[in-house]
């Protein structure tokens, strides 16, 4: 009777979450697949409080964040830290800022539903090189965990977001460092690259590879790819988004990539975006899942792998509507 009882507070406990993140995208409501490239949605920093440019390591050039911390939180009373999502521009690694209309869309939802989001820069190629930007990203990460308790943050429960180029770096984190002061629960990826050498061979279609890597050498490709590098421990999931019409970043080695995760950890989904180019531009097609629906489904993967040591319990009594998009792949 027991377990019964505690299995019904489970269940409501999934609809609330379900019915709050509804009224979430209501509130941030946009139909069409690209409009987050528009000025039709709130901006992050009239939604949250925010402290702007932030150093990290030396403070050169590009070494700084934002972190905004939620105003008016629909599903976090705050009596507990923050949980965060930490968000890796893209840009193919020579261009793009922690400020973008990307982060605008859908880190209005995030911070909604509870989470700080720290967004952070790091140095460009071709002025530097690989594993420049990595190494800026960890040293971001450290700062960021040295002063969480003065913005009173949980470095336990860390959601690592990033678009492109910024889904190469995130991935890269989860499987190189060994030493994180944080706990990362979940890996979102937009359209991320994870296959260097594969995009060593598009060079004329696409020279980011060789801007980032500052050279034509496989095995220096091949070491700074997700795609090649070795699982010594178990990842945490990780949610792809990818686009069947990307030119720029092929969906064949995206999934590639997600079998090798899904191998070590089940509970990773791949989802498709169908008629989507690189970046989630439609160019006037019908895509699905919606914009809308990608930003509901990454919000409920952030709210489920939180707080995950129980986070096969909880999956287990989800309700269905909730797995729609998290089951498809």
């Amino acid at each position: 009777m027991a377990i019964k009882l505690q299995q019904v507070r489970r269940v409501r406990r999934w609809m609330m979450i379900l019915l709050l993140v509804v009224m979430i995208i209501v509130v941030f409501s946009l139909n069409v697949h690209r409009s987050y490239r528009t000025d039709n949605h709130p901006r992050l920093g009239n939604v949250a409080n925010v402290d702007s440019d932030i150093p990290y390591c030396a403070g050169q050039d590009k070494q700084k964040f934002d972190l905004y911390t939620p105003i008016n939180s629909l599903l976090n009373t705050h009596t507990t830290p923050y949980p965060l999502v930490i968000y890796i521009h893209g840009g193919g690694w020579h261009k793009g800022d922690k400020r973008n209309s990307l982060l605008d869309y859908y880190g209005s939802s995030l911070t909604a539903a509870g989470f700080a989001v720290a967004s952070v820069n790091y140095r460009l190629a071709p002025k530097y090189h690989y594993p420049t930007q990595n190494n800026d990203v960890a040293c971001a990460i450290d700062t960021i965990a040295k002063l969480a308790s003065s913005y009173d943050i949980d470095t336990n429960n860390v959601i690592l977001f990033g678009d492109s180029a910024g889904g190469l770096l995130a991935s890269d984190y989860v499987l190189t460092r060994q030493d994180s002061p944080i706990t990362v629960r979940g890996v979102i990826s937009f359209y991320g690259t994870t296959d260097l050498v594969n995009q060593l061979q598009r060079t004329k279609r696409n020279p980011n590879a060789y801007k980032f890597l500052g050279t034509r050498n496989v095995d220096t490709a091949r070491v700074a790819s997700p795609l090649y590098q070795p699982i010594t421990k178990t990842p945490p999931p990780f949610l792809f988004f990818h686009g069947t019409k990307d030119s720029i970043v092929s969906i064949e080695q995206a999934y590639k990539f997600y079998q090798r995760i899904l191998a070590y950890q089940p509970s990773s989904r791949f989802i498709r975006v169908a008629n989507a180019g690189h970046g989630f531009d439609d160019s006037g097609r019908s895509t699905k899942p919606t914009s809308d629906e990608i930003r509901r489904t990454l919000t409920l993967f952030a709210l489920k792998h939180i707080n995950s040591d129980q986070s096969e319990t909880q999956a287990q009594t989800t309700p269905e509507k909730v797995q729609i998009l998290l089951d498809n792949d």
